[in-house]
């Protein structure tokens, strides 16, 4: 249903266009030619669009700390996600999650733990409204959707028994007693600049890059029980995240600053 009206919104704004003499037979005829490339692109078989990204461009920081790494880093880090042979290409696509589903989420919260799901298709984030005992996928939606205990266990258990065995493989080659992350923290930290530039940019998304940190550079540790220690992340998830829109056929980065997350990743030897 839902669908369905965000079908008659873009049906009704072409119409209002063609109404108000903004739209010629030249744009509906472009709009034609848009719509056959898409179709075209939908039915052609293990389509994966990644762009590659010009990260000397952006300024990125852990959400917390501040912590800046710089291009060559964040190359790294996305590239030993993206070009291992052990990662099933399902896996590497982008994630977004659209400026409608953030402004929603933070006017109620100032940052939640996202947990990590999958299906056999992709990846997933998810959400779960402790208050309300409702859970939600947040991603590559115009709204958060609503799903069942269930299907929120399941998509969990997609990952647990899917991309995550691959990487807790690799991250037991150089510490057997930790596994990798299954939640990271989403902060508010893109929530102004996302009201900035909301009014310039109307398709206005977080895009989520996958990738591992490869650093050896060793950070302090907390855990839950109030214990602390010395540890790496290095091979642990992540992703780097940073704004952009979809305009036409193409999404397009907004440079400037990034982010990446490390202390909200599920803690090593914790």
């Amino acid at each position: 249903m839902e669908g369905s009206q965000d079908l008659l919104n873009v049906t009704g704004r072409i119409h209002q266009l063609v109404e108000y003499g903004i739209f010629t037979v030249d744009e509906l005829s472009q709009i034609q030619s848009f719509c056959r490339d898409e179709i075209s692109r939908l039915d052609s078989s293990g389509f994966i669009e990644r762009e590659e990204i010009n990260w000397g461009a952006y300024k990125i920081r852990e959400q917390m700390t501040g912590d800046e790494i710089d291009e060559a880093m964040a190359r790294s880090m996305t590239g030993e996600f993206n070009n291992s042979d052990d990662i099933a290409e399902i896996y590497k696509q982008r994630l977004d999650i659209s400026y409608e589903v953030i402004k929603d989420l933070f006017e109620s919260y100032q940052q939640m733990k996202i947990f990590i799901g999958a299906n056999e298709k992709r990846l997933f984030f998810l959400f779960e409204d402790e208050t309300e005992k409702k859970y939600y996928t947040l991603d590559n939606n115009l709204r958060k959707e609503e799903i069942t205990k269930g299907e929120f266990d399941n998509y969990k258990t997609g990952y647990n028994e899917g991309l995550k065995t691959v990487l807790d493989e690799h991250i037991r080659l150089h510490d057997p007693t930790t596994s990798n992350t299954e939640t990271f923290m989403l902060r508010n930290t893109f929530y102004d600049m996302l009201n900035e530039q909301r009014p310039k940019y109307p398709n206005l998304v977080i895009s989520f890059n996958p990738a591992i940190h490869t650093s050896d550079e060793m950070f302090e540790v907390s855990c839950a029980n109030g214990s602390s220690f010395k540890a790496s992340y290095k091979h642990r998830l992540t992703f780097i995240m940073i704004l952009g829109y979809y305009q036409g056929k193409d999404f397009v980065g907004i440079q400037g600053r990034g982010f990446y997350d490390r202390n909200g990743l599920c803690p090593p030897g914790c």
